[in-house]
């Protein structure tokens, strides 16, 4: 079955978990490059702003200190990460793709970029303007859950769970200093949220 005919009989509830039906912000995303022209394009830009605003590079730099001096342990993880997802998502559809483990390893940057930006560069440009460690915190976690409502067209309760976890990854920023530590469990629970290609869920629900 075409997974477009089967639409129309698909349960909504199911087949729009995260995104919500036609609105001001446009149709459902159904293709990578819907989504990536529309989420992860404005997220890399960000983060290639921030690159440039001053006194960011030594903090960037900072972050990653950790890693530096454990390259090893830390590729270890991060192979070892990529292939539970590839597990996860063989288990879930018994199939495992170049495009699929392309999607894993894109999530895996997205949520590199992201917490450069919404983790680090963000509180850190807040901080320098005043604020505490975690108004800061909040309102970064705030603008996160908002640009999924509004790049990706999350209904809203995804965008505040979204928001609260942002808050907690930036509760493990300020105790361990390290992106790579945070960006692991974002990439994990990014994926595990969205498992599957833009448009694949609605045929496998049709299906």
């Amino acid at each position: 079955m075409d997974w477009y005919k089967g639409l129309s009989t698909a349960p909504t509830s199911r087949r729009r978990r995260l995104q919500r039906d036609k609105d001001f912000t446009g149709d459902r995303l159904t293709t990578f490059r819907q989504v990536f022209l529309r989420h992860g394009l404005p997220g890399l830009t960000l983060a290639v702003i921030c690159f440039c605003l001053p006194g960011m590079l030594p903090i960037f730099g900072d972050s990653l200190a950790r890693a530096a001096a454990n390259v090893g342990s830390y590729a270890a993880v991060y192979g070892f990460i990529f292939l539970g997802l590839c597990a996860y998502a063989w288990r879930l559809d018994r199939r495992l793709s170049a495009p699929l483990m392309g999607w894993i390893l894109y999530l895996g940057a997205l949520s590199f970029w992201e917490e450069w930006v919404f983790r680090l560069a963000l509180p850190q440009a807040l901080e320098g303007f005043g604020a505490s460690v975690w108004l800061a915190a909040f309102i970064s976690a705030v603008l996160f859950g908002g640009l999924h409502y509004f790049t990706l067209r999350w209904k809203w309760q995804w965008c505040v769970a979204a928001a609260f976890g942002g808050l907690g990854l930036s509760q493990q920023m300020e105790v361990h200093n390290d992106l790579l530590w945070i960006t692991a469990f974002h990439w994990i629970g990014t994926y595990i949220n969205t498992p599957r290609l833009p448009g694949r869920s609605a045929q496998v629900t049709a299906n």
